[in-house]
This record gives structure tokens, sequence and C-alpha cells, in this order.
């Protein structure tokens, strides 16, 4: 619970040794809820290193030195716990930047291999990090195709149900021929922007558009969520998204060895 007394006070004061004190006494008041935070969030990506305690401790260091930025002392919990957030998704990139999983081009596939193209991957897995880290590829693939449903329903039956373009035409009216077709179409835009992934998240000029993009690819949140974390409507989240992928998608048709060039040239 805030005890806006002391927030108000940590915020409002000019004496150094003063905030000091106080700070002690606002990690001791919340530093479990932030901690829980970033620990339930540390979950969601295993392919990642990432120290919770270190950015808890982090978190408390910047709203002493960020104090009288804080314009809401009643709501200096939610401040740490979003500042706490956005130490954790910068965190998880330069996690990923130091240590990139290594992953096979889905464009260097034979037609035989797309056929299998999440089986193969998947029953190859047998430790679990690994098998963790593809879920979570799976999944941000998956955010990726929000908006297409034919790509998002081959994506996820040939993920859930280990089928092959035949054996997923039989399930419905298409024919296998056309499957293919459509697996093809989606390796060649999808494949280079997850390559890519974080250099487009980077190269968006607007900071709300970098906001919600980290958040619903890197953190993994639902549109809930996100609206809650900065304070933007469902349907302002849902046109970012929407428009965001639809220029990758464009850049990555257009440039497909290097769509953030592409996509830096549209930016400006």
């Amino acid at each position: 619970m805030n005890d806006i007394r002391l927030n108000r006070r940590f915020v409002e004061t000019d004496d150094e040794e003063e905030a000091r004190e106080l700070l002690r006494l606002l990690v001791n008041a919340y530093y479990k809820d932030v901690f829980n935070t970033i620990n339930r969030r540390r979950s969601n990506h295993p392919d990642t290193v990432v120290d919770p305690d270190e950015i808890t401790n982090n978190t408390f260091l910047i709203a002493f030195n960020k104090r009288k930025q804080i314009g809401e002392p009643e709501k200096l919990l939610e401040w740490l716990v979003t500042a706490a957030q956005n130490l954790m998704i910068d965190a998880i990139r330069k996690s990923r930047q130091r240590r990139r999983l290594p992953t096979t081009p889905l464009d260097t596939l034979s037609v035989s291999e797309r056929e299998a193209l999440y089986d193969a991957s998947m029953r190859a897995e047998t430790d679990t990090a690994q098998t963790e880290a593809h879920r979570y590829w799976e999944e941000q693939l998956l955010r990726l195709l929000i908006y297409m449903d034919k790509d998002r329903e081959v994506v996820v039956i040939a993920r859930d149900e280990r089928l092959n373009p035949a054996q997923i035409a039989e399930r419905g009216d298409s024919k296998a021929g056309a499957i293919q077709k459509r697996q093809e179409r989606l390796i060649k835009w999808a494949n280079p922007v997850m390559q890519h992934l974080d250099a487009l998240i980077d190269c968006l000029l607007d900071e709300k558009d970098r906001n919600v993009m980290e958040r619903y690819f890197l953190d993994q949140q639902s549109f809930s969520e996100i609206t809650e974390a900065l304070g933007i409507s469902r349907s302002t989240i849902e046109e970012t998204v929407e428009r965001v992928i639809a220029d990758w998608k464009k850049a990555a048709t257009d440039n497909p060895t290097d769509p953030v060039s592409a996509m830096v040239k549209k930016e400006k």
C-alpha cells in the first residue's frame, strides 16, 4: 500500500541526507512489489540472462536521482513498477545482443524442409531452455501474424498438430499447393522481420511506437497490459501494432536482405 506522506516527502525534499533515509524506507516498503513484478516477467524470457535483484535496485536508484520529476507522489509505486519494467525490457534486449541464439534462416530450407517448418525444429529440441526459446520464438511469429488470419492458421496447425501442407489441406478446402505457396509467401517476408526484429523496433522514430512494439514483442504483453502500463487506449495500441507490422512486411518484401534499411528510409 502506498504511504502518501512518505512518498510526498521523498519527492519534495531538497535535503540529500534526508532523501537517502527516505529512500531506505521506500525500499523497505516497496522492494517486494517491484521485485515480484520483474521476477514474474523473467520467467517469460528463458533465452535471456536477467537479474531481477539488480533491476529492482537500479529502479530505486533511478527514483532517487529523478525524484523531482515524479509528478504524482501518490502513484509512486506505479512509477517504480513502470520504471522497473522499462529496465527489464532494456536488459532483455541487451542480453539477446550479447548472447543471441543461433537460428536457421527459413529461406534457406528446401521445399520438403519447409513442409516440416515447425515440426522438425520442435521435435529436435531436448534441452528445456532451447525448447522454451523456440516457444518464445513461435509466440513472436504468431504475434507478427495477428492480423493475417489464414497465415496464422497455417502456423498454428503446423505447430500444434505437426502437419505438412498436404495434411493441412485435407483439413479444409485448400489444396496442398496453395498451402505451400502460402507458406512460401510467409517465409519471404516473415523470416527477414524475425531475423531483424530488435533492429526494426530500434529504428522506429516515434517513441510511442517503440514503447508499444517493445512491450508487444519483447515483453509479450497483452493489449490490456500495454494499455495499463502506458496509459494509451487499446484502439490506439491495436492501430499501432497493425500499422507497424504492415510497414515491416512491406520493408521485408521490398528488401528481404536488409529490411532495416528500407524501414529507416521510410521513417525519414
